[in-house]
């Protein structure tokens, strides 16, 4: 027999969830979250829980799938009002610091996509949500090399990658360096400067009035 479709409330339930183990995982990281502290978070009853998320390690691989998914959306609408792609890359991390800044669970996700890879049986599936991250840029990068606003001798992937693990870097630095209520500012303004450092690399065209005369 099949399982009964999901209703309207059923969807509600586990977006909820979702949120509030989001902002424990955010919290606290995957490790010293206990199934415990999330039922207790939710309100809801042991088994009305169970019933939509069976395990810790289910609830967290969801709670990246719908960050990310989130993000993805947030990002595909905000870059569709540029036309050039490093206009594009630019807003990409725009669109980072507000999603951070509006909902502080989505730092959840460097923390359990870190924590979980570390566990054999899901290191693909977490490697795969942030290979899917690093491509997503590399593609603008690489659309800027070929509009020339990018130089062509950067390679796309690693430059992708190394704005990945500078971003993710940053979360983490907030948490050790930062008090709590600093951290998202102090993210924003260390963002602002990694989009300098992008800003610098574009290629404009030469000043021939400023060239030595």
């Amino acid at each position: 027999m099949s399982s009964a479709p999901v209703t309207p409330k059923g969807a509600a339930t586990r977006a909820f969830l979702l949120q509030v183990a989001a902002e424990v995982f955010a919290e606290r990281g995957y490790a010293a979250t206990t199934m415990a502290e999330l039922i207790a978070r939710s309100g809801l009853t042991k088994g009305a829980f169970y019933f939509h998320f069976s395990s810790k390690e289910q609830l967290a691989l969801a709670v990246i799938e719908e960050k990310q998914r989130q993000w993805v959306d947030s990002v595909q609408a905000a870059i569709s009002a540029e036309r050039q792609a490093i206009d594009q890359l630019r807003i990409v991390a725009l669109e980072l610091v507000r999603v951070h800044r509006d909902d502080p669970s989505a730092f959840s996700v460097s923390r359990l996509t870190r924590d979980l890879s570390r566990i054999p049986h899901v290191t693909d599936l977490v490697r795969d949500h942030t290979r899917a991250w690093v491509g997503l840029l590399a593609a603008l990068i690489a659309q800027a090399q070929a509009d020339e606003d990018l130089p062509a001798t950067i390679d796309a992937n690693d430059l992708a990658a190394l704005l990945v693990a500078a971003t993710d870097g940053l979360k983490d630095l907030g948490t050790l360096i930062d008090a709590p209520t600093r951290a998202r500012r102090a993210f924003a303004r260390r963002m602002d400067a990694l989009i300098a450092l992008v800003d610098a690399l574009r290629v404009r065209p030469a000043d021939s009035g400023s060239a030595g005369a």
